[in-house]
């Protein structure tokens, strides 16, 4: 019973590995993965827009990576 307590983490961490693995694979084969590449562009332009927006009402371009647009702002 000594050996368990050495081999049975590892062999948890490769039931678990495995499991993802698994996961992957299905998800990839029933088509849970796909447009994913559609979706992120939807999402860049939709904040791309939302950007030029604010830029309008507030008349000045905001801080890169803040997201507000007080001079204030590091």
């Amino acid at each position: 019973m000594l050996g368990f307590e050495v081999t049975g983490p590892y062999a948890g961490a490769m039931m678990m590995s495995l499991a993802a693995l698994f996961l992957f694979i299905w998800g990839v084969l029933s088509g849970a993965l796909s447009g994913t590449d559609k979706a992120a562009n939807d999402f860049f332009e939709r904040e791309m827009e939302n950007e030029r927006s604010a830029e309008q009402r507030s008349g000045e371009p905001e801080a890169p990576g803040t997201g507000c647009t007080s001079k204030l702002a590091p």
